[in-house]
């Protein structure tokens, strides 16, 4: 009546819970929500040199260097 599983049954299994997982995972936003771009017309200042540049940039238009 009662079958033992075997190693491909047992395989399987792990591979379908680890599926469901996953998609379980991603449903609820498993990684970090990352952040909102920036306006284009939003300024800030820049941590290094202190000029005026645009928040949406990767590097200050002044300085060259990474916001």
């Amino acid at each position: 009546m009662f079958m033992p599983i075997g190693v491909m049954e047992l395989l399987i299994l792990v591979v379908i819970v680890g599926c469901i997982a996953a998609a379980f995972m991603r449903g609820r936003g498993g990684s970090r929500p990352s952040e909102p771009p920036a306006a284009a017309d939003v300024q800030l200042n820049c941590p290094h040199c202190g000029q005026e540049t645009e928040a949406a940039a990767s590097q200050c238009r002044h300085c060259g260097r990474d916001l």
